[in-house]
């Protein structure tokens, strides 16, 4: 048994790009950080690990594919076993394609809606049980939405149909696990992540931002900051994040 005087945070997704960030930020404001990763490369996740731990705080990577109910409740399991309590999930872990409405076909519509919006739930479902054992505690649920569940991308039919679906049990979630704990989803805009290797963001649409620039990785990290520490009454919310994009 490991006895951790750190709150315990658990990030999906959290090895690389964006949720690196939010891992990093929640580091940076004291969590323990358990660090859940899937396909991402061993040596990415062994850089990510030693970058949060120069934070002065512990890292516990967990692989697990939380499209996947099953591969959810052994990491859950694991998260019991080990710390016997849960003081934030951030469910951040999400696919991204472009299709043409006539190729949707039902097997690429399920893999959106497993990925980006069943790992939600179910991951909330087992991170609530473990949050109830915080007595007199505000425990604390961040969904990683996006501006594709607001906004008509009709090349993103199926991700933008999951991450509405976010949205919507975001508030289904708060209402249910109220007051013991908090449950707001961040929609973000193109957020720029530094040293992103991977990034494919066409210059021009910054035009298409009121405040004319995409958003940076400290825009994100001090909301996560806000929303994690210092917030104790915003709940059922979807805090959007983009420049007056939505405009």
């Amino acid at each position: 048994m490991v006895i951790n005087k750190n709150r315990i945070a658990l990030i999906t997704g959290g090895a690389r790009r964006l949720g690196k960030a939010i891992a990093i930020a929640a580091a940076e404001s004291g969590y323990d950080i358990i660090l859940n990763y899937n396909k991402t490369r061993p040596d990415i996740v062994k850089k990510t690990v030693e970058e949060i731990k120069k934070k002065g705080v512990n890292v516990f990577p967990m692989k697990c594919d939380v499209s996947n109910v099953k591969d959810v409740k052994r990491m859950f399991v694991k998260v019991e076993r080990k710390f016997h309590r849960l003081d934030l999930l951030i469910n951040n872990s999400a696919i991204f394609e472009k299709i043409d409405f006539f190729e949707i076909d039902e097997k690429f519509f399920d893999k959106f809606i497993d990925a980006n919006l069943k790992s939600v739930l179910f991951c909330s479902i087992e991170g609530a049980k473990l949050m109830r054992n915080n007595k007199n505690k505000l425990s604390r649920i961040i969904n990683i939405a996006s501006l594709g569940g607001i906004l008509n991308w009709q090349d993103y039919i199926p991700y933008c149909v999951s991450k509405a679906g976010v949205i919507k049990l975001t508030k289904l979630m708060a209402k249910k696990l109220a007051p013991e704990i908090l449950v707001n989803a961040i929609a973000p805009g193109t957020i720029y992540i530094d040293n992103d290797e991977n990034i494919t963001v066409n210059m021009k649409e910054e035009k298409d931002y009121p405040l004319k620039r995409f958003g940076k990785e400290k825009d994100i990290k001090s909301l996560i900051k806000y929303l994690i520490n210092d917030n104790e009454f915003i709940t059922g919310q979807t805090v959007v994040i983009d420049g007056g994009r939505c405009l």
